[in-house]
């Protein structure tokens, strides 16, 4: 997929090309749009196609980055909406995952905790108490437990991201209820509840709306409406993916749905990925840029608005 993108990047650089691609890109959608119609799929799956187009044609910025690894960040119009997207996208092998606690007096931004660590890239973590700055999720760190889930959360968690060994090479996702943590999780290193799971085994696993009551009224505002989000995944080829996608800021940065941070999950062809804590929380940062994203706890446009947080994704060397 990135080397997709890159190449039609490339091909962008060219007037002559470029416009080659412009036309065949209207013609595409047009035949996949006769041919949705004639196989009588529903309207929506039309307009899945027509973002899958978008997101894949938009003007990405690249940063190749050491160990293999790559930044990209677009702006682009999708989900009939403006969105920001920051993604890190990494070869598992060549990198050490850890999962970071650090509640408490020592909650900080994620860009603080990660250069206090020493990261050289950097998100953050799942859900938390706001005031305590301390985990509200299952959390586990070889035999410490750091966090349970409570039951408030009961609505959103359905998985947990996992470090399987203690070298961080090999992360894993997977849907898991607190009943099952111990079982499941056993032999893992390292374990951080989330949810809810977005994508197994190539499939959207989230439903695309999630109705607030038994009456069908209203739409539920986690699932539901656009705000910032924040997913991890991987591909088949053992490629980690950081997402963030920004959002609260009309005009620039719309957010997205569950479903929609699915989608965009889809798009870059990942078999399991998971959502984790979003909102003012949703930060993606590497060591030589800083925050690649526009955290919203400031309600400007920009890279300064990150939330303390009490527990971090970090990737290192």
């Amino acid at each position: 997929m990135l080397f997709r993108l890159a190449k039609i990047r490339l091909f962008l650089q060219n007037s002559y090309i470029g416009d080659f691609l412009y036309f065949y890109g209207i013609m595409k959608r047009i035949l996949i749009t006769f041919a949705l119609l004639i196989a009588g799929l529903p309207v929506w799956s039309i307009e899945r196609e027509k973002d899958s187009l978008a997101f894949v044609s938009a003007e990405w910025t690249f940063t190749k980055l050491e160990g293999g690894a790559t930044a990209m960040t677009a702006r682009m119009q999708i989900f009939e909406s403006a969105q920001s997207i920051a993604i890190i996208k990494y070869p598992a092998r060549k990198f050490r995952t850890e999962l970071i606690h650090s509640p408490g007096e020592m909650a900080g931004k994620t860009s603080e905790i990660a250069r206090r660590e020493k990261m050289l890239m950097a998100m953050n973590g799942s859900y938390f108490n706001m005031k305590q700055l301390t985990p509200c999720t299952y959390f586990r760190i070889a035999d410490q437990v750091l966090g349970e889930t409570s039951a408030s959360e009961s609505f959103r968690v359905n998985g947990v991201v996992g470090i399987r060994n203690r070298r961080g090479h090999r992360v894993k996702i997977i849907s898991c209820q607190p009943s099952d943590y111990n079982e499941i999780t056993e032999r893992w290193h390292s374990v951080l509840a989330a949810g809810p799971v977005l994508m197994e085994d190539k499939e959207i696993v989230v439903p695309e709306i999630t109705k607030s009551d038994e009456n069908g009224n209203g739409t539920d505002a986690f699932y539901d409406k656009r705000h910032p989000r924040s997913a991890i995944g991987y591909d088949k080829k053992g490629n980690i993916y950081l997402i963030v996608t920004d959002g609260r800021h009309p005009g620039d940065a719309e957010g997205t749905s569950i479903y929609e941070t699915a989608l965009i999950c889809s798009f870059l062809n990942l078999e399991d990925a998971i959502n984790l804590d979003g909102g003012g929380s949703s930060t993606l940062w590497r060591s030589e840029e800083g925050v690649l994203n526009h955290p919203s706890d400031n309600r400007k446009f920009d890279a300064q608005g990150e939330r303390k947080v009490p527990n971090i994704i970090g990737v290192f060397r």
